[in-house]
């Protein structure tokens, strides 16, 4: 990648400011502003003359989370400290430093290297000294309390520590290493890192772990009072201390501030924010929630890949037109031979007034937890010549994505744990034209979500286009403006203001034209008043390529519990009729009619079309129109029992396997030829209040409607439901004892 680059934000609003941040390894670079939608090819704003040639610069990852604290307001320093903490490792190896005190040109560290703990100085030019190590050897995956202290001036150090026993058990006894150094003048400390290194003016070494409970005092504590910390003492009663940090869910993950309760009252600052909200050292298990359990929930998981933010210099910016329409556009960056486009998109969300009849809700919060996704090729379920062709499959940009760290919700991180925060504060190179996944070796998000931004605007069908961004900030209101909404191909990540929201326009008599599959599916959240970052706490239940760890499944920034909403009594089929059953990744199928244009609720549908024929059988997502992930209707799901069963695509492979939500007893018969619930679903039905809802049931769908050149059944179906429901006419509910369905 010669060239990258990501925009702030993605979502905007005429009169908003967007910026985009470019790095490259190339001494110039050409940027220029393009559409994507509503035609293509460049378009003209105030301030940004286009193309504009810019000076080049490589711009860095700053990988890694960890906390710092400013300690310059530290009173009466006498060269003596002990710092102390619980610490978790994860991932055992490289270096990794749970304390930094970085002094003006030197520092003290508590580092893990391989299986003990060493107390460093980092003296000037960066020379390295080991003052003490630990004898107690440290395994991953268990709790230890730490203490090291240190008495400069006297040449005093040593380290005690000891492996916790669990929760309601006298900890064992701790080992204490000491040892006599030559003395020397440490200078009053700056700032505290914990979770890494801040010697030699970067930040390294990076901890993979959680970490309960820093403290640090101002002089060398014995023993005895080391012991009675160990075992859980209230660090307020034990002399000399100067600072005791909380990592509390909820306050912290929304401010990125970890509160200090100790006398110097030095507030920290949460860098690349670390997982909070997870269980502590002492964590019972008697509750899983810690909204319940406070107490038991005071610790940070610090990963040495996070990266919340690059923190990239802005290169060029402008403020987005009052008069430009709604849509997708990008950013186009060319430097010797290379391209990359930017996308951002134009919402009208904000507006009020007259609007289009239609409003394509892109999903965008969709689009974060997918950001940069490469589990399903890094971790595959392939094997064979399937994992060949999936591997074949796997371009430059895909590995630039690996090579360089950027996680998607559905990534682990380095030492195995899910990756349950995305941002948009980095560049995604899954949010691209053309990309194409390489499970599926064709279109997906975004990419897909253009081939129907390009059929609605060959078709010049009315619409605005809003996002997920929009909904959760506004709810209703973002909807109630126009007579129909459509979303994307692949709606998958619902917050539950979008849920309320959407719910809410149903009520009211809005229209919903569902064109994909696999949606309404995880909940998600985001801290209050930001939208461009994302939170995914996966639970044990669904289709997941990462569970969360026991006691973790509640999230930081809400206190809310994570998992399915259909766990949480909103299944998909409650609202479109019909909800994730299977997934698949070798052939789409297309679909066969159980309407005609004669069915008296539902034949609207199916006018002008040749019902005798498939529906839907090529496709740029595996070769059809139903495919990749499908839903099902299901009335004991909450299926409308008025539902109109328009078109149904059975007979997958095997390579379809049905959620395993729906498995109760492991039998082997989950395959798509031997499960009746492994189809895809096209249901329509009127609701009370004179709407309407029509669902396809299908990622692929949206992928056919270009075949060729949009004549095709899968676009004519589609035509006839957006112009029916851009039609004031309200929709008649059948009388239900007539049952219409099937």
């Amino acid at each position: 990648m010669k060239v990258i680059g990501y925009t702030k934000p993605v979502v905007a609003h005429p009169g908003e400011i967007v910026e985009c941040m470019v790095s490259t390894t190339c001494p110039r670079y050409t940027a220029s502003l393009i559409r994507l939608s509503r035609g293509s090819g460049p378009i003209a704003v105030e301030g940004f003359a286009q193309p504009v040639v810019l000076e080049g610069r490589s711009q860095p990852y700053p990988h890694g989370s960890y906390m710092r604290a400013d300690l310059s307001r530290w009173p009466a320093w006498g060269g003596e400290a002990t710092v102390q903490c619980w610490f978790y490792p994860t991932l055992l190896g490289a270096p990794q430093c749970l304390f930094s005190l970085v002094a003006q040109d030197c520092a003290i560290e508590v580092v893990l290297i391989g299986e003990n703990a060493v107390l460093r100085h980092v003296g000037p030019g960066g020379l390295v000294t080991d003052l003490v190590s630990t004898a107690l050897s440290i395994d991953p995956d268990c709790w230890y309390f730490i203490a090291a202290r240190l008495n400069a001036r006297a040449g005093h150090v040593g380290i005690v520590m000891t492996r916790s026993t669990g929760p309601g058990h006298p900890p064992r006894q701790p080992e204490a290493i000491s040892a006599d150094v030559p003395p020397w003048e440490f200078s009053l400390p700056e700032q505290v890192l914990v979770a890494a290194s801040g010697a030699r003016g970067r930040v390294a070494e990076h901890f993979n772990g959680k970490i309960d409970s820093p403290r640090l005092f101002d002089r060398c504590l014995t023993d005895r009072q080391i012991e009675a910390l160990s075992g859980g003492a209230d660090p307020r009663e034990v002399n000399g201390l100067v600072a005791s940090w909380c990592f509390e869910p909820v306050t912290n993950s929304l401010s990125g501030r970890v509160r200090d309760v100790g006398p110097l009252r030095a507030d920290a600052e949460l860098v690349n924010l670390p997982t909070l909200g997870v269980t502590g050292r002492n964590w019972t298990g008697r509750s899983v929630s810690f909204a319940e359990a406070t107490e038991e929930y005071r610790a940070a998981h610090f990963y040495d890949d996070d990266l919340i933010d690059c923190g990239w210099s802005v290169d060029l910016g402008f403020r987005v037109p009052d008069n430009l329409a709604s849509g997708v556009y990008g950013i186009k960056l060319e430097a010797e031979g290379a391209t990359d486009v930017v996308p951002f998109i134009v919402s009208s969300g904000n507006a009020t007034g007259a609007s289009a009849p239609l409003a394509l809700l892109l999903p965008t919060f969709s689009y974060l937890a997918y950001a940069n996704e490469h589990a399903a090729w890094c971790n595959p379920l392939a094997a064979g010549p399937e994992l060949d062709r999936l591997m074949a499959a796997v371009n430059d940009a895909d590995r630039y994505i690996a090579d360089n760290r950027l996680n998607s919700a559905y990534d682990r991180h380095t030492d195995g744990s899910g990756t349950c925060i995305s941002s948009w504060l980095r560049p995604v190179l899954t949010f691209r034209p053309g990309y194409q996944m390489p499970i599926v070796e064709g279109p997906h998000q975004l990419s897909e979500d253009l081939e129907l931004l390009g059929w609605l605007d060959a078709e010049k069908i009315d619409y605005e286009v809003i996002t997920d961004d929009d909904l959760h900030r506004l709810g209703l209101s973002a909807l109630a403006r126009f007579r129909a909404v459509v979303t994307g191909s692949h709606p998958e990540y619902w917050s539950p203001d979008m849920l309320q929201g959407l719910d809410d326009y149903l009520q009211t008599g809005g229209r919903l034209a569902y064109l994909g599959g696999n949606g309404f599916y995880w909940v998600t959240v985001c801290p209050p008043g930001r939208t461009d970052i994302v939170e995914v706490r996966r639970g044990f239940v669904g289709t997941r390529s990462w569970e969360s760890a026991p006691g973790e499944e509640y999230h930081a920034f809400t206190g809310e519990r994570g998992g399915l909403w259909r766990l949480r009594g909103w299944p998909p089929q409650r609202l479109t009729g019909v909800g994730m059953t299977a997934q698949g990744f070798d052939g789409s199928l297309p679909y066969r009619w159980h309407i005609t244009a004669d069915n008296d609720v539902a034949g609207f549908i199916a006018a002008g079309i040749d019902t005798s024929r498939p529906l839907g059988d090529a496709g740029s997502v595996l070769g059809g129109a139903a495919g990749f992930e499908i839903d099902r209707l299901d009335v004991s799901l909450g299926t409308p029992r008025q539902a109109v069963l328009v078109a149904r695509a059975d007979g997958f492979s095997d390579g379809y396997q049905g959620v395993v939500e729906d498995v109760r007893i492991s039998d082997s018969l989950q395959g798509g030829t031997v499960s009746t619930l492994v189809r895809s679903d096209v249901v329509f039905f009127p609701t009370p209040s004179g709407g309407a809802v029509f669902s396809v049931g299908s990622i692929a769908w949206c992928g056919s409607l270009g075949v060729n050149g949009g004549d095709n059944d899968v676009a004519r179906v589609t035509r006839n439901v957006l112009v029916r429901f851009g039609d004031p006419s309200p929709f008649v509910a059948p009388d239900l004892a007539s049952d219409p369905r099937q």
